[in-house]
């Protein structure tokens, strides 16, 4: 995955012509004609659906509501999870059962059609959406089946398939964004370009100047294709395949990165030839955005949940005395890809590392059955396994490889500059710790520390970090920066060493101390630690460095800054005071 522009980038400059949605059909619609003149899935073939999914899907697991929902979808126990509503009483038995049987409902009720497949989606999408507001008005759903779309101050009709909102005034604008966009296709080969269209409608929310229809919140999207095989001699249908996929879609706020302002996670994904095993997912689906859709009610403040930056979210949780706390939750996943996922995740041994809790897997977790090749490296042949002798197949996609490995720490509200090099002392020692721990950090630079007036300074950031001399650098990867000088080359493995002359050149080159405060040992210890060689990262010669260091604790020594950096400073979003919330995340390189 890249970081450069699509060819044809929802977020990209040179489209600079949006067409936002602008009006909604009330209550229940008929499905709009899916023309190739406005269509995505017409415009764009499966290969640059497949693209965008690369380049914006992330692992399920850099979401705080990831596991939460994971484990809704998987039937896990969800009582220690605090962000989905932990009970369903508004389901019954009877219920349920009303929801698992809406997929196939609707299926068989257009399966005597024997027109085109758009005619036949069109009349799925519609009876569908007739199915769920009648279905689940104690759900309070309403399902919409048409949207109007402006184009150059033209209307045209538009092809979301299905929109699931809160049940509303039908008369009045929207005052909740969408909880869910279902989008559904005949052919398999739409699965991706689908997928793609989805995206962009959402999108288009995103961009919405009239506020009726806004995604400044999660949603979920789903994708459903049904794929007929056909005998060859009599033209009857044979055998269906049916796939589904739920993905969470999150917006990052105004901090996040141009062309990339929301996040993709893949929550589930399934495959069966079976119209009923079809039809009990799309009622759990249904059942689980209810529980969505009460997570979002319980949490409309501002403070309850926000994207600061790519890996990093705050989400509201209370203390022992029911008092509301703000919590950060950066997470990451250094699992290399591998095939025939089992969808269980074990968090079993938890190792407190100074300040930075570190999560290892249980070894149950590996798949054996793994060749030892190199793992795919295709999403499309991870999702799409041969699965003839199974009649259901579910999958969860995670960006894996030995052990599940999450690194996180709390959000941290402070400067990216040390004010005195005693300030340095806690890094150190966090990264003697981490490094202690089998782990390394591989991004050591001034945007990746903080620090505060009363309190100790902090690591912040491991979206590059991983096991020692496993992990490797991203592509894209650069060593000097404004605001940090960096070892290592793009796809070289990451080391203890790298760390420690990163840190050193943060310490004596990005900041600087005055020739007053014990010059000449400043002077050979900056000698030391700006040309560090990897023989030289011993033991004693760290704690040399933190023996120099302690000299200023509680001293009047104030250090300066590189000059590069503070321009930067001040260019920057990321201001030396009252660092503002983005600031935890890596800027653009």
């Amino acid at each position: 995955m890249t970081g450069r522009e699509l060819p044809f980038d929802p977020n990209s400059n040179s489209r600079n012509k949006r067409s936002p949605l602008t009006s909604i059909s009330s209550g229940t619609g008929t499905s709009s004609w899916k023309s190739s003149s406005d269509s995505p899935s017409q415009s764009w073939n499966n290969g640059l659906g497949l693209y965008v999914t690369h380049h914006k899907l992330r692992s399920v697991l850099t979401h705080p509501l990831g596991l939460p929902l994971l484990f809704a979808f998987y039937d896990k126990e969800t009582e220690n999870m605090k962000y989905l509503s932990q009970t369903r009483t508004q389901f019954t038995q009877e219920q349920i059962e009303t929801l698992d049987g809406l997929f196939q409902k609707a299926v068989e009720g257009t399966e005597k059609k024997q027109d085109e497949n758009e005619v036949k989606e069109k009349a799925i999408t519609g009876l569908l959406t007739k199915l769920i507001e009648e279905q689940c008005q104690t759900l309070r759903y309403r399902a919409l089946s048409e949207v109007s779309i402006k184009d150059d101050n033209n209307q045209k009709k538009g092809v979301m398939d299905i929109i699931l909102t809160q049940d509303e005034n039908k008369n009045q604008a929207f005052e909740t964004p969408p909880l869910a966009v279902l989008e559904f296709g005949l052919n398999a080969g739409d699965w991706w370009s689908k997928f793609h269209q989805g995206t962009l409608y959402i999108e288009m929310m995103m961009n919405l100047a009239l506020q009726n229809l806004t995604f400044d919140q999660p949603i979920l999207l789903m994708i459903v294709t049904i794929d007929k095989t056909k005998n060859k001699n009599s033209n009857i249908v044979s055998e269906s395949n049916f796939r589904m996929g739920v993905f969470l879609c999150v917006p990052k706020g105004g901090n996040s990165a141009k062309g990339d302002r929301y996040r993709i996670s893949l929550l589930w994904h399934s495959q069966t030839n079976s119209l009923s095993n079809a039809s009990v997912l799309f009622g759990k689906f249904l059942r689980i955005t209810a529980d969505f859709a009460s997570w979002r009610h319980e949490h409309q403040s501002p403070s309850g949940y926000e994207y600061f930056s790519s890996n990093c979210c705050k989400v509201a949780t209370r203390d022992s005395k029911g008092e509301e706390t703000a919590m950060v939750l950066r997470s990451y996943d250094n699992r290399g890809r591998k095939t025939d996922r089992n969808p269980e995740i074990y968090l079993t041994v938890k190792e407190l590392v100074g300040d930075v809790e570190v999560v290892f897997g249980d070894e149950n977790f590996v798949n054996h059955n793994v060749d030892e090749k190199e793992p795919p490296d295709q999403l499309e042949e991870l999702l799409n396994q041969p699965s003839q002798e199974l009649e259901l197949k579910e999958e969860l996609w995670t960006r894996s490889s030995q052990d599940l490995l999450i690194i996180a720490v709390p959000y941290r509200n402070g400067r990216h500059y040390a004010e005195s090099p005693a300030d340095f002392l806690p890094i150190i020692d966090q990264l003697q710790a981490l490094h202690k721990a089998g782990f390394v950090h591989g991004d050591i630079r001034a945007y990746n520390t903080v620090f505060k007036d009363d309190e100790k300074g902090w690591l912040i950031d491991f979206d590059f970090g991983g096991r020692s001399d496993v992990q490797t650098y991203p592509t894209g990867y650069r060593r000097n920066l404004d605001d940090g000088i960096r070892m290592g080359e793009e796809r070289e493995t990451i080391t203890k060493y790298h760390d420690w002359y990163a840190l050193g050149m943060l310490m004596f080159t990005i900041h600087k101390i005055p020739k007053d405060a014990e010059y000449d040992e400043m002077n050979r210890l900056k000698e030391d630690w700006t040309d560090l060689e990897e023989n030289m990262c011993t033991e004693d010669a760290i704690d040399a460095l933190k023996l120099f260091l302690l000299q200023f604790c509680g001293g009047s020594t104030t250090m300066k800054l590189h000059r590069p950096f503070m321009v930067a400073l001040k260019k920057s979003t990321k201001k030396p005071q009252a660092t503002e919330k983005g600031a935890t995340g890596s800027p653009l390189q």
